[in-house]
């Protein structure tokens, strides 16, 4: 069953790159253009669907990113790697009905820990995803960088954000997209702070 699947990563990256795609297009559909003489309370509200929107994007696109920057490096795919992806992608995919619930309830604490615990599952999704690629690289005897290394302690830090986002959401819900808006920036600080710090040592 594996050999079936090790010149299988040119399919498992299209497949990948399509829900990326399909994701981040649901999200905005899911933003309705205000009708004439909108009030107050819709003016609300499709601000919070646009905020919640330009959000939850940068996040999806974070994915996208760091998933790209995995695969670059893969030279076999095993099936336990396409199964650990696929495992990846489903909770990518709740992101616009998380999102949207999330917005349409104007941030309650039900919905914003609901959130929060997809993006902590996620994030662990992705820090398993990122673990079995590595392993796979030293076993097909690949070095293993430095920007490697970089990446893995980023994922590291994004699950320890997530737990963060957890938090928040228990009590401050209100916060929670301004917290995850400083994750993506903290996530990026602090790998680049410890890259900094181990460089001088």
């Amino acid at each position: 069953m594996i050999d079936m699947f090790r010149n299988s990563k040119s399919r498992m990256e299209a497949i990948s790159d399509g829900v990326f795609a399909v994701v981040l297009t649901i999200m905005v559909l899911d933003i309705k253009a205000p009708m004439a003489n909108i009030s107050d309370y819709e003016i609300q509200r499709l601000m919070m669907q646009l905020l919640s929107y330009l959000i939850s994007f940068g996040v999806v696109a974070q994915y996208w990113v760091l998933h790209q920057e995995l695969f670059t490096t893969l030279k076999t795919t095993t099936f336990k790697i396409m199964v650990a992806n696929i495992y990846y992608l489903c909770p990518i995919c709740l992101i616009p009905f998380a999102t949207t619930w999330l917005s349409s309830s104007f941030i309650s604490s039900e919905s914003a820990i609901g959130f929060a615990i997809l993006m902590f599952i996620v994030n662990v999704s992705q820090l398993w995803l990122f673990h079995l690629v590595i392993e796979q690289n030293r076993h097909d005897g690949q070095r293993i960088i430095e920007h490697d290394v970089e990446e893995f302690r980023s994922v590291k830090v994004m699950v320890a954000i997530s737990i963060v986002y957890i938090g928040v959401s228990l009590l401050m819900p209100k916060f929670l997209l301004a917290a995850i808006a400083l994750g993506i920036l903290s996530r990026v600080l602090i790998t680049r702070g410890i890259r900094f710090y181990l460089e001088r040592q």
